[in-house]
């Protein structure tokens, strides 16, 4: 497992994990911390908990017609208030599309870390679309303390074998990697992301890179589970245990470290 030992300093700390899937909940588990599982009603229970932890089911989401500003069940702020508060978490995080938002408002209630609200806004508004033609690929960046990592990408239409296959350098010709990378800081700044991940759809052609979508979190189980298979870094395990104080080396399995693309 990676980062065993330091994860084990989390043991005194209490993570709310929001809409988690089981691959989520294992790898909270992991972490050693307390956790506490907020989930919108009808999701599986057993699949979820521990000894260690704690459920809740609560209507956390809006509805799917309320736009980015009213995604948040109205029973949710005071489900916070109530129950959350008194649990005293370390940290609430989501690291799906409709968990996001309460996750934001959440952290903004009790004053925990998290990524204020008007930046997932500035994210899903600061997109364009494709051009004609190029080449599109999903990037996935991690940023701590304002400066950001691209570890990988997947390209659609060459699905990798191989770890060669996911890092950024040797995917993309020179000139395409450093017109993507500076994208993808100019994107990211703009945002006023500080920590977290993303995954980041870019297109790029005739020298031109746009960015396409954006979403605060290191995608969804199939493409994370891939990504740690080729490159061992775990990015939902750093996007879980990063609030907490986890660092990059206690999720990352790799014997050699890519270099070269850190700002």
């Amino acid at each position: 497992m990676v980062g065993v030992g330091k994860a084990s300093r989390l043991a005194g700390r209490r993570l709310v994990v929001i809409d988690a899937s089981v691959r989520t909940a294992r790898i909270a588990h992991s972490l050693g911390c307390h956790t506490v599982f907020v989930q919108s009603p009808g999701a599986p229970v057993q699949d979820l908990v521990d000894d260690y932890s704690g459920y809740y089911t609560v209507d956390f989401a809006g509805r799917p017609d309320d736009g980015p500003e009213g995604a948040v069940g109205d029973e949710f702020a005071g489900f916070v208030e109530a129950v959350l508060r008194p649990l005293a978490p370390t940290a609430v995080v989501s690291l799906t599309a409709r968990g996001l938002l309460p996750a934001a408002v959440a952290n903004a209630l009790l004053g925990t870390p998290g990524t204020p609200v008007e930046v997932l806004k500035r994210m899903a508004a600061g997109v364009t679309t494709a051009g004609n033609g190029g080449r599109e690929f999903t990037a996935y960046t991690f940023t701590r303390d304002g400066a950001h990592r691209w570890p990988a990408l997947l390209d659609s239409q060459s699905p990798p074998v191989r770890a060669e296959g996911v890092v950024p350098e040797q995917c993309l010709s020179p000139q395409e990697y450093g017109a993507a990378q500076t994208a993808l800081n100019r994107f990211l700044d703009a945002t006023g992301l500080e920590h977290g991940p993303a995954r980041i759809r870019l297109w790029t052609g005739g020298g031109e890179v746009r960015v396409t979508a954006a979403d605060h979190f290191p995608g969804d189980d199939e493409e994370a589970a891939l990504l740690l298979r080729l490159t061992g870094l775990d990015l939902t395990r750093w996007a879980l245990g990063g609030p907490l104080g986890l660092q990059e080396a206690d999720c990352d399995d790799r014997r050699e470290s890519v270099e070269g693309n850190a700002r």
